[in-house]
């Protein structure tokens, strides 16, 4: 593995007291590490406030957001305590944050970021307890549900708005680039066209399947033990792939690259990689850093995104956090 950007936030504050240093993992709260592309790269968390003034309590919705593959960030703040989440697409991200309000219910905010020119439009404004929810949004499409009422949205136009099926509400599905509904049905794979209400078999296969995993136009197909404790994948010719289990479930999955990250906050933190879904593995030690599990977000098969402390560099300036973007080296 190889290190391609080591961010110091004093860099981004422009601090050179030593006193006054940040360390990224005290002042921020950091939520979920996105990469967009192979160069823009955005995290998003929570700023504490008296971190930067003694008097300020509380936290600030943050987003920063990287055009240079990591090397310098620039900060966005959003008028909200708590932020919550992020979904991303190339162009535009869908962003979730929230106040508490005094009688300590939640208010939600969400806003469509435009990542070119990093312009917030506001989109909706709702209490947690409305159940209201917006999913698989995928850069211009998104399902609206309210209270399990469903429908499709076009997010950058708000013109084109269609009802979708209740049975939505008990199955998993995938929203397509085109605005359609990908369902697997037993051993077939069903388009459904919110616009024209029509259905269409899209793939069949010779046997049943319990899951169905859409990925860059590349379907996966999942099949589980009796005892659900574990399933096999398969590609769409229905060769085995891997199989899932307690012990690997959790891993980073890109098409054959599988990351294991469990050992990144332990003594002595390492990284698995593999290209041939797990058969062989490369393995890396991070030595002379401590980091965290959580968050930590990948590109493809590419990069890592992580944030870590180094503790045993001779000079006090190279010590302490940093956000790491680090390359896997087949």
């Amino acid at each position: 593995m190889k290190w391609i950007a080591k961010y110091d936030f004093n860099q981004l504050y422009q601090l050179t007291d030593q006193a006054t240093v940040l360390d990224p993992m005290s002042a921020f709260r950091f939520e979920d590490f996105k990469a967009l592309n192979e160069n823009t790269i955005i995290l998003i968390g929570n700023k504490s406030l008296r971190s930067f003034d003694s008097i300020e309590r509380g936290y600030q919705a943050v987003i920063f957001i990287s055009k240079d593959r990591g090397k310098s960030y620039q900060e966005l703040l959003l008028p909200e305590q708590e932020m919550i989440s992020i979904k991303t697409s190339n162009d535009y991200s869908l962003v979730k944050a929230q106040n508490r309000l005094p009688d300590n219910s939640e208010k939600i905010s969400l806003y469509l970021l435009d990542n070119n020119n990093l312009k917030f439009l506001k989109i909706d404004e709702y209490l947690y307890d409305d159940d209201i929810n917006y999913k698989k949004f995928n850069g211009k499409y998104v399902i609206y549900s309210n209270r399990g009422n469903l429908k499709l949205i076009n997010l950058l136009n708000r013109e084109e708005e269609y009802p979708l099926p209740d049975d939505l509400n008990n199955q998993p599905f995938y929203l397509t680039a085109q605005g359609n509904i990908l369902t697997l049905q037993k051993n077939q794979i069903i388009s459904y066209d919110p616009k024209t209400q029509n259905k269409q078999i899209i793939k069949s296969f010779k046997s049943n399947y319990d899951v169905l995993l859409y990925q860059d136009d590349t379907f996966v197909l999942g099949k589980a033990n009796l005892l659900k404790t574990s399933a096999t994948f398969y590609n769409e010719e229905e060769k085995e792939l891997y199989t899932l289990d307690s012990k690997n479930v959790n891993f980073y999955r890109y098409k054959n690259f599988v990351c294991d990250y469990k050992l990144l906050s332990s003594i002595n933190p390492s990284i698995r990689y593999s290209y041939d879904y797990g058969q062989t593995w490369n393995k890396y030690e991070l030595k002379g850093m401590f980091a965290t599990s959580r968050p930590v977000g990948f590109y493809k098969d590419k990069f890592i995104i992580l944030r870590a402390s180094f503790h045993d560099k001779p000079d006090p300036e190279d010590r302490g956090g940093r956000i790491l973007i680090g390359e896997f080296e087949k």
